[in-house]
């Protein structure tokens, strides 16, 4: 079975991140220069028991570095690197997310993130220090390198909300954790409203290369995504949750090209799409939520 270095070296750039370790941690731990580290992970030629040692070090296991069969990520911040790698082949991407997909929020929305993160994260006595953990901050670093990215790359997206998650997003607000003062709280649901308000719009305007769907009823707990690239389509599902009581951490994310799996979130998306509304009458529902 013939392996693609560049994809192992994108799969160990990920797992490091994960991990929490900056590229000079990741090379003293194995023994090599930065300088070798950083060919590994531009895919250039390696041994094979150099890779079993990173797998080692990183907590994952040989297949899954390799890609052979699934690949699996215990944390959002490897998971989100993964996502970036994938969504730059990527011509198409199809994707249920819950509440929002980050890729369709505004710029605003990353500074309530970091503070959700903070909150989530940190022990009430340091949440106002601004305290946050090298994975919240690799992850933010993440998602901010995926917001440029899609911009410079423009893939088209197609993608189903939840209109009772957005019902529970506005109710909490943009918040990371139960419990803040009324006065935050206040601010927190005004930001959650801004975004959804600019969901609306998306789904009124109906941008090229943008399609929006809600569903009302029923939607799987797991967001997941499907990365349409020029040879294969490859599935992402995720338990990890990038929005108001952040998940970054509990749960295993899963990546794989396997026909069976990749097929099932075909139809099931097909069929969440064809009972979702759209445009404007999807645009409707969103502003009725917001009266």
């Amino acid at each position: 079975m013939a392996f693609d270095l560049a994809d192992i070296g994108a799969r160990v750039r990920a797992y490091r991140l994960g991990a929490g370790y900056n590229a000079d941690e990741l090379a003293a731990r194995l023994g090599v220069s930065r300088a070798a580290l950083y060919r590994i992970e531009q895919g250039e030629i390696v041994k094979i028991d150099v890779i079993q040692n990173i797998a080692s070090i990183l907590g994952t296991s040989l297949a899954s570095l390799l890609g052979a069969g699934a690949e699996y990520h215990a944390n959002a911040a490897s998971y989100q690197a993964r996502m970036q790698q994938l969504e730059k082949n990527a011509s198409h991407i199809v994707a249920l997310f819950s509440p929002l997909s980050y890729l369709l929020t505004t710029e605003e929305y990353d500074e309530y993130l970091a503070l959700m993160i903070e909150e989530a994260e940190a022990p009430v006595s340091r949440v106002r220090a601004g305290a946050r953990s090298d994975r919240g901050t690799a992850l933010l670093e993440t998602l901010g390198q995926r917001r440029i990215q899609a911009r410079e790359h423009s893939p088209s997206i197609t993608c189903l909300y939840s209109l009772e998650e957005l019902r529970r997003l506005l109710t909490l607000g943009l918040v990371g954790r139960l419990g803040l003062p009324a006065a935050t709280v206040a601010k927190r649901r005004q930001a959650a409203q801004r975004q959804v308000e600019h969901l609306a719009r998306l789904m009124r305007t109906e941008p090229l290369g943008i399609q929006i769907g809600l569903v009302e009823n029923v939607v799987p707990n797991v967001a997941f995504q499907l990365f349409y690239q020029s040879d294969a389509v490859v599935l992402g599902t995720s338990p990890f949750r990038i929005g108001e009581l952040p998940n970054l951490d509990v749960g295993v994310a899963m990546i794989t090209s396997a026909k069976e799996a990749v097929d099932l979130h075909v139809q099931l998306f097909d069929r969440l799409w064809s009972r979702c509304k759209r445009g404007t009458d999807g645009a409707r529902l969103l502003e009725e939520l917001l009266d």
